[in-house]
Formats: C-alpha cells, sequence, structure tokens
C-alpha cells in the first residue's frame, strides 16, 4: 500500500461515502433491475476508490463486479445467463485475482465474496440474490476493516442491516418467490 496526503485520503474517503450512498440506494430497491444497475454504479466508484487506497486486489474484484452487473441486468443475455460457462468464468477470474494480489486473510474473504457472487448473480433472484448478498457483504466487511476503509466498513454494515430488514417480513416485502400455477 502506498501512502496518501491527507488531503488526497479525505478525497479518496469522499469517492468512497459516494459509492457508498449509491450502494445503499441500490440494495434498498425490491426490482432486481434497480438493484443490479445501482450495484453497476457503485461497483465503478467503489474500484476507484480501493484502487486509490492501495489495493490492487479490490479495485480489480470491483471491476469484475461491473461486468458480471453489466451481463446480468441486461435483459438481452437472459439466454446465455442460464448457461454454466458464465458464472464459472467469473469464479475463474475472481480466484485467479487472489492467487495475484491476495496476502491476507481479509483479502480472501472479498475473494470467497466475488466466487459466491459468480454463482449468484446469474442464478438467484429476489429473496436469495439478497441472502447471497448479505452473505457477500458480510464477508467483504473483512477487506473494508483490513484495509481501513471508512466508508467501506459503513457501507458494509448499513448493507448487512439493510438487506436484513428487507429479509424479514419476507411474504409481505415483495422479495418471496411465487408458487408457479
Amino acid at each position: 500500500m502506498f501512502e496518501l496526503s491527507h488531503q488526497s485520503l479525505l478525497w479518496v474517503q469522499a469517492l468512497g461515502f459516494v459509492s457508498m450512498a449509491v450502494g445503499w440506494w441500490a440494495n434498498a430497491q425490491k426490482n432486481d433491475q434497480h438493484l443490479l444497475s445501482g450495484n453497476l454504479v457503485a461497483s465503478g466508484l467503489t474500484a476507484m476508490h480501493l484502487g486509490l487506497l492501495g489495493s490492487n486486489l479490490g479495485l480489480f474484484n470491483q471491476l469484475l463486479n461491473m461486468v458480471r452487473f453489466a451481463i446480468c441486468r441486461s435483459r438481452t443475455t437472459r439466454a446465455k445467463r442460464s448457461s454454466i460457462y458464465l458464472p464459472l468464468v467469473f469464479a475463474s477470474l475472481a480466484f485467479l485475482q487472489g492467487l495475484l494480489w491476495a496476502n491476507h486473510w481479509a483479502e480472501w474473504c472479498a475473494v470467497a465474496s466475488a466466487v459466491l457472487m459468480s454463482f449468484a448473480l446469474f442464478y438467484a433472484k429476489g429473496a436469495q440474490l439478497r441472502i447471497a448478498m448479505l452473505i457477500s457483504n458480510l464477508l467483504n466487511l473483512a477487506l473494508s476493516i483490513y484495509l481501513m476503509s471508512w466508508s467501506g466498513i459503513a457501507y458494509q454494515v448499513v448493507t448487512i442491516l439493510i438487506l436484513s430488514y428487507a429479509l424479514l417480513p419476507l411474504k409481505s416485502s415483495g422479495y418471496a418467490e411465487k408458487p408457479a400455477a
């Protein structure tokens, strides 16, 4: 990790807080398309934030997230999403990133999160998607603490609360899957 001046560090942290606000908005959405689109934008901002904090793993992990969110939110690729190949490619790329850049157990938690989301974004929806995102945020909290990312810590904790709260009243919230007729 490299050293930033105090003023530069404040700007980097401010970027993280903007990303955090976008992510909170996204994770509070009941519509899966809004959830994915908001997280696409938040991942781009987070990639810059983590890269400026000196985390190559965090930077490239978030860039991979952007590609995953972009593919998963596109209605034209639904047929392609049913294939096992895309999730396997994304999971393999996440694991490769870990082999290249993970130097601490907290970074491996972020890798595990990326592998989990590689499958969840392609196969889960509604409550299942949000449960996977809850687990992902728990894993990513370790990296935020390790990097001392103020916005990352706040983002993960509040997102865990948002997702948990949304999942509590499953039947009345609209997240529960309706049985097929």
